[in-house]
C-alpha cells in the first residue's frame, strides 16, 4: 500500500485515470445493451465502411479524399487486426479519450496549479458530451487529443527550447490536419507564440521553419497520394468547400449540414458535384468542385454583408451556447438511455461559467503569464474558424480542455476563499461576470428548437426500416411526424415503409403529402412513378419518372423506371432516347446496364443484351472515398451493392445462354451467379437445368437437393425436383 501511495503520490493523475476508465467501462456495459449500438449514423457510417474497405485490402483507394483520412486508416488497421467489431472500435476511442484526460492535466499542470490541474482533468474524465463523442466512430475524439498533444509538445519545447521538440509539435499539428484540416488555420498563432517567447530571433525563426517543415512531412504523402490516384493533387481533401457554402448561403441557420431546396440535408456528394458541373458548363475535378463552393460562399458574402455578419454572430453565439448541437444522433434523446450521461450534472453553461471564473482570478491576481494567453487565444481563434462554417457540439470539441484548466483552477480559488473566509472586492465582480456568462450560454437568443427529437426518431426509424423491423419502423417515424410536421423526408420514408407493408395505398398519400409539403423533392416523384407502373398507369408512371428527373437528372431509380415503363409499352424510339439520356447523366452506370439487359432479354434481342450484362458484370464497389451510399441506410434498387449486379447479370447471362443452347456458358455463368449471391433463387433453377438438357442429371440433382434444403417453401423447385425423380 505505501509503494501504491507512492506512485499516486509522484503521479497524482493516475487516479483521475483510473476514475475515467471506470466511467468510460460503466458507459460501454450500457450502450453495449442499447438499441442503438449497432445504429452507426451518417459521417460514423461512412467512416465505418472506408475503414472495412481499407481493412479488405482497398488501401490506396481509387478516389480523391472527401473526408480527411487518418482516423479512417487508423480504424480500417484496427478491423485488419479484430475484424469489424464495434466494440473494439468503441474501445479504441475510449482509449484515445483517456490520453486525452492525461494530456489536459500535463497542460494544466504547467499553466495553472497542480490541485487546478487534477480537477481540470476530472472534468474531462466525466464530462458527459467527451464521453459520448469518444465511443462514436467519428474524426473528432482523435483530433481533440492530438490538438492536445500539440499544445502540450509546444509547451515543453518551449520550457526546455528544444528543436525536436518543436519538430514533435509540427508533426503532431501535421497528423491533426490529415484528421481535422482546420486546424491549419491556427498554426501561425503556433509561430507567433514561439517568435512572441523569445524574441523574432534568427533562432526563433528556424524554430519556426521547422514546426513548417514537419507539419509539411506529414500532409505530403497525403497530397501526393490524391495526385497519384486521380491527377488531382488535393493538398488533404476536398470537403472543405461544400462545408463553408453550407454555412453561408441564403438558407444556412448556423447549425445545420444543409444546402439550399431541393437538396437540404439529404444531400450527396454526386449533387454537389451536378450543381457545379452544371453552372460551370465544364467538367470539373475534386479539387475544383471544392474552390467552386468556397467562392460561391465567398460571393454571398460580399453581396450580403448583413445578412452574413448577422449568420455569423449567430454561429459564434450557438458555439458558447449550452444546447449540444448534433447533424449525426440526437444527443438528447440518447442521453437518456445511458445513465452516466442522463444523470451527470455537468454541461456547457456550467462549465462556462467556471472557466469565466478561473481566467478572470487569474488575469485580476495577475497571474496570466504567455502561456496563458496563447490558451485562451487558441480558444478564441479556434471559435473564430469553426463558425466561419457551421456549428456543431462534436466541433468545439477541442476547446474543452482549456475550458476544463480554467474551470479546475476556479474550483480550487473558490475552494480556498471559502476556507479562507477572506473575501475581496474583486472575487464579487468576477463571480458576477462567471454568472452573466453561465445565463448567456444557458440562454436562447437564437430560438433554437431544443426539445425537438424528430431528428432522432427519424434516424432510428430509418435503421429499422433497412433492419427488416417495418412496423416499428412506422411506428418511429408517426411518432417523428407528431414530434416535427415540417421535418422533410419524414413522409417519404414512411410511405417507403408502407410500401414495404404491402400497402401501396397509404404509401402513395405518404409521398404525395412529402411533395404537398416539399415540392422539389425528387425521390417522392419517382416512388409515385413506381406505383403507377405497378398499376398499368403508364402515363402516370413516365409523367413523374420525368418530374423526378427535371429535378435530380441522375436519380437512378427515375432512369430505371422510365426505361421500364417505355420498356412495357415497346415504344422504342422512346426508349432509345431515354436510355440516351440516361447513359449521359449516369455513365458507365452498372444497374443502368443491367435494367437495359433484361429489357433487350424480354425483348428477345439477345446479342445487345449480352453486351449490356456482360458491362453490369464488371460492376464494382463504389470508392470508399466518396461513396454516397455509405453515408446512409438506402432501400431501393439503386442502392444495390455491386455484387448484387454481378449476380443478377450473371444468372440473366446464364439463362439466356441456357435459351441459346450454349449449354455450358450458362452452366458457368449460372455458377458465377450462385457463388456470388447464394440466395438467388432463379440461378440454382437456371443451373439445374442446364445440367439436366445437358445430360447430366445427377449434377442436377445435387444443385437442386442444394436449393430445396435452402428454399424450403419453393414451389417452382419442388417441381423441378419431382420432375428429375
Amino acid at each position: 500500500m505505501g509503494r501504491l501511495a507512492s506512485i499516486f503520490r509522484s503521479r497524482p493523475y493516475l487516479p483521475v485515470l483510473l476514475i475515467a476508465g471506470l466511467i468510460r467501462f460503466i458507459f460501454t456495459l450500457d450502450y453495449l445493451g442499447n438499441p442503438q449500438w449497432e445504429q452507426l449514423l451518417v459521417d460514423s457510417l461512412f467512416h465505418d465502411n472506408w475503414a472495412r474497405a481499407i481493412a479488405s485490402g482497398d488501401i490506396l483507394g481509387r478516389d480523391t479524399f472527401f473526408r480527411a483520412p487518418f482516423y479512417i486508416y487508423l480504424l480500417g488497421g484496427l478491423y485488419s487486426l479484430f475484424g469489424h467489431s464495434l466494440l473494439a472500435a468503441r474501445i479504441f476511442g475510449h482509449l484515445l479519450g483517456l490520453a486525452a484526460v492525461l494530456f489536459t492535466y500535463l497542460i494544466a499542470a504547467r499553466v495553472v496549479s497542480r490541485r487546478g490541474a487534477l480537477i481540470a482533468a476530472l472534468l474531462h474524465a466525466a464530462y458527459p458530451v467527451v464521453v459520448y463523442f469518444e465511443s462514436e466512430l467519428l474524426v473528432d475524439n482523435l483530433f481533440l487529443m492530438l490538438t492536445e498533444a500539440s499544445l502540450l509538445a509546444m509547451l515543453v519545447a518551449l520550457e526546455k527550447k528544444s528543436r525536436a521538440g518543436f519538430i514533435v509539435t509540427g508533426l503532431l499539428i501535421g497528423l491533426a490536419a490529415i484528421t481535422r484540416p482546420v486546424i491549419l488555420a491556427l498554426i501561425p498563432l503556433y509561430l507567433i507564440w514561439r517568435l512572441w517567447a523569445y524574441r523574432p530571433t534568427a533562432r526563433g525563426i528556424f524554430d519556426c521553419i521547422l514546426i513548417l517543415l514537419a507539419v509539411t512531412a506529414v500532409i505530403l504523402p497525403v497530397t501526393v497520394r490524391n495526385a497519384l490516384v486521380t491527377d488531382d493533387p488535393a493538398l488533404i481533401a476536398t470537403s472543405g468547400g461544400i462545408n463553408f457554402y453550407i454555412g453561408n448561403n441564403s438558407d444556412a441557420d448556423g447549425f445545420s449540414a444543409s444546402l439550399p431546396p431541393p437538396y437540404r440535408n439529404k444531400w450527396q456528394i454526386r449533387d454537389i458535384r451536378y450543381l457545379a458541373e452544371t453552372e460551370t458548363g465544364r467538367t470539373m475535378t475534386d479539387s475544383e468542385i471544392s474552390s467552386f463552393y468556397y467562392h460561391k460562399g465567398w460571393d454571398w458574402i460580399k453581396s450580403k454583408p448583413g445578412a452574413f455578419t448577422a449568420l455569423y454572430l449567430k454561429k459564434l453565439y450557438l458555439s458558447v451556447n449550452n444546447l449540444e448541437l448534433s447533424n449525426n444522433r440526437n444527443l438528447a434523446l440518447f442521453f437518456r438511455s445511458i445513465a452516466v450521461l442522463r444523470y451527470s450534472p455537468l454541461d456547457f453553461a456550467l462549465l462556462v461559467s467556471f472557466a469565466v471564473f478561473g481566467l478572470l482570478a487569474l488575469i485580476f491576481n495577475r497571474e496570466a503569464d504567455s502561456r496563458l494567453v496563447f490558451m485562451v487565444l487558441y480558444a478564441v481563434l479556434y471559435i473564430l474558424v469553426i463558425s466561419l462554417f457551421f456549428i456543431n457540439a462534436r466541433f468545439r470539441l477541442p476547446i474543452l480542455p482549456i475550458l476544463f484548466i480554467f474551470a479546475g483552477e476556479a474550483a480550487v480559488r473558490i475552494f480556498n476563499l471559502f476556507r479562507s473566509r477572506r473575501y475581496q472586492v474583486k472575487y464579487i465582480f468576477i463571480a458576477l461576470a462567471a454568472i452573466a456568462a453561465g445565463m448567456f450560454s444557458r440562454g436562447n437568443v437564437a430560438a433554437i428548437a431544443r426539445d425537438d427529437i424528430s431528428t432522432g426518431l427519424f434516424n432510428q426509424a430509418n435503421y429499422a426500416l433497412y433492419s427488416g423491423r417495418t412496423e416499428q419502423a412506422v411506428e418511429m417515424y408517426r411518432r417523428a411526424l407528431a414530434a416535427n410536421p415540417d421535418y422533410p423526408d419524414i413522409r417519404l420514408n414512411l410511405g417507403a415503409a408502407y410500401l414495404k407493408l404491402g400497402r401501396a395505398d397509404s404509401a402513395a398519400v405518404y409521398f404525395q403529402r412529402e411533395l404537398n409539403r416539399f415540392p422539389q423533392t425528387a425521390a417522392a416523384y419517382s416512388n409515385l412513378a413506381s406505383l403507377a407502373y405497378l398499376d398499368s398507369a403508364y402515363a402516370r408512371a413516365l409523367e413523374y419518372a420525368d418530374r423526378a428527373l427535371s429535378l435530380r437528372p441522375y436519380l437512378v431509380d427515375a432512369h430505371l423506371i422510365k426505361l421500364r415503363t417505355l420498356a412495357t409499352l415497346r415504344d422504342t424510339l422512346r426508349f432509345s432516347e431515354a436510355l440516351a439520356t440516361a447513359g449521359r447523366n449516369l455513365p458507365d452506370n452498372r444497374r443502368v446496364d443491367l435494367e437495359v439487359g433484361i429489357i433487350y432479354s424480354n425483348w428477345q434481342h439477345y446479342d445487345p443484351a449480352i453486351d449490356r450484362l456482360n458491362r453490369a458484370l464488371q460492376a464494382r464497389q463504389a470508392p470508399a472515398e466518396t461513396d454516397d451510399n455509405a453515408f446512409g441506410y438506402f432501400i431501393g434498387s439503386a442502392a444495390w451493392p455491386h455484387w448484387k449486379i454481378r449476380a443478377r447479370a450473371a444468372y440473366q447471362l446464364g439463362y439466356i445462354y441456357g435459351l441459346k443452347s450454349e449449354l455450358s456458358r450458362s452452366i458457368g455463368f449460372s455458377r458465377l451467379a450462385i457463388a456470388t449471391d447464394s440466395g438467388l433463387t432463379e440461378a440454382y433453377i437456371n443451373l439445374a437445368n442446364a445440367y439436366r438438357l445437358s445430360g447430366k442429371s445427377d449434377s442436377a440433382r445435387i444443385i437442386l437437393d442444394l436449393a430445396t434444403e435452402r428454399f424450403i417453401d419453393n414451389d417452382l423447385i419442388r417441381s423441378l425436383s419431382r420432375q428429375l425423380q
